[in-house]
């Protein structure tokens, strides 16, 4: 994976390099004769991902539901966490002749599939509270990202309805 391209990082910025994603992206891809990956995570595209306003990372250390400080704190008792960036994802996904057939925020990813499969719907209060906690962009709708990468693959998917174009979206 090449950085260069971003430009200039100042001294101290940490970031979280995934060598390990790409090519089990590329692994998986390689086998698929026609279908659809469909990966859900948090994570942002390339450019949003090493912006400098993110200078300290993504990495995350849990134990118990209180953040730690430091991976090598509890070891063996925390979990470790990093979001993904998702454009060398697809770009490793491409090597395999797969192409990004939609990329969305969880927000527009599943008002695109309420309104096609359940226009109609009466929701009782609590699951009007449901959805607006994995819907709301400040709660969880933009926390997610859904990303499809398909080969062969030429139907519209719903969920994807009100995403944006998924290449310029990924900076491809």
């Amino acid at each position: 994976m090449q950085l260069d391209h971003l430009g200039f990082f100042p001294a101290g910025f940490e970031a979280e390099v995934n060598l390990a994603a790409p090519k089990l992206m590329s692994e998986i891809t390689a086998k698929l004769s026609r279908g659809l990956v469909l990966t859900i995570d948090y994570g942002f595209p390339r450019t949003e991902f090493y912006s400098l306003h993110r200078s300290q990372g993504s990495l995350q250390v849990r134990a118990k539901q209180k953040k730690l400080s430091s991976p090598f704190q509890q070891i063996g008792l925390a979990d470790i966490s990093a979001h993904v960036e998702w454009t060398s994802l697809a770009e490793a996904a491409q090597s395999s002749g797969t192409r990004p057939t939609g990329f969305a925020d969880q927000h527009h990813f599943l008002t695109g599939i309420i309104s096609k499969f359940f226009p109609e719907a009466d929701f009782d209060a609590s699951e009007k509270r449901a959805l607006q906690t994995l819907l709301h962009p400040e709660m969880l709708g933009r926390n997610f990202q859904v990303l499809a990468l398909g080969k062969d693959f030429h139907e519209k998917l719903a969920g994807f309805q009100f995403g944006r174009d998924p290449n310029a979206a990924l900076g491809i």
